[in-house]
């Protein structure tokens, strides 16, 4: 063969079959990520759209001892016992002294905060969380007193001790917060919502590979549904960064390393 003659270079066959068997392999390995990177998104977005539904479906005091919405804060609870006012008899409105208050938590379970009144009926006590509690009074031959509050709202708690059998209930937080809760459970449920929906927008995208930027900020989008309170995020980030390593397979990136 002369010097001026062409060279022919040529892959051994098995060079090529094994150059053809390592690309199938590789695009294997992406296809599964990327469907693993959806799956993982689809899951923490229907997490989010059914703690939304939740949300909706919610009673809007139980809003109010969510640990997203609670208050840290603490407040002291102050009130005072009188006896009731006999009208016929002329007698009573003087104040009680040693009844013990108690606080239960809002499930009747008891908390560490209690406190007896003094001479002048009244009582006080410190620290207590602004969570809702029931305040319980319950002494021999007069009803039950059982006060629902939030520590904080009234800045004095007055109460009465009326003779006779049965319980007084009493619900203060209505007149302050359930309109309020009502309307953060609809605002957050329906933010919720809207985040979970689009995340199942950004797995469409995904699917389709045209738009890569466009699939991320819409799964970010999703971030906020926080199924699971931090499940649901986790998942979906976790499939963000899968797709990430897969993002030469969507169209416009493809571009933009030409």
């Amino acid at each position: 063969m002369s010097d001026d003659d062409d060279l022919v270079v040529r892959l051994d066959p098995d060079d090529e079959v094994e150059a053809a068997v390592h690309r199938e392999s590789a695009d294997d390995a992406l296809e599964w990520s990327a469907n693993v990177a959806i799956a993982l998104i689809v899951a923490g977005s229907l997490l989010g759209l059914w703690f939304g539904i939740l949300l909706f479906a919610a009673d809007p005091q139980d809003v109010l001892e969510n640990p997203l919405f609670a208050d840290e804060d603490k407040a002291s609870v102050n009130g005072q016992i009188l006896l009731a006012y006999d009208a016929e008899n002329g007698t009573g409105g003087e104040p009680v002294e040693g009844v013990l208050v108690v606080l239960l938590n809002i499930d009747d379970s008891p908390s560490s905060h209690e406190a007896y009144t003094d001479r002048d009926g009244r009582f006080k006590i410190p620290d207590v969380p602004q969570n809702s509690y029931i305040l319980k009074v319950s002494e021999i031959d007069y009803k039950v007193i059982r006060t629902t509050f939030i520590p904080g709202d009234q800045a004095i708690l007055s109460l009465t001790l009326t003779p006779g059998e049965g319980i007084l209930e009493e619900d203060l937080r209505r007149d302050t917060h359930l309109e309020s809760a009502v309307l953060l459970a609809s605002v957050v449920a329906s933010l919720t919502v809207i985040s979970a929906l689009f995340g199942l927008v950004g797995v469409a995208e995904a699917r389709r590979g045209k738009h890569y930027r466009r699939t991320q900020y819409l799964c970010g989008l999703a971030l906020f549904s926080r199924g699971g309170i931090f499940i649901g995020p986790l998942l979906i980030l976790a499939g963000m960064g899968m797709l990430s390593a897969t993002k030469h397979q969507f169209e416009d990136a493809a571009e933009d390393n030409k």
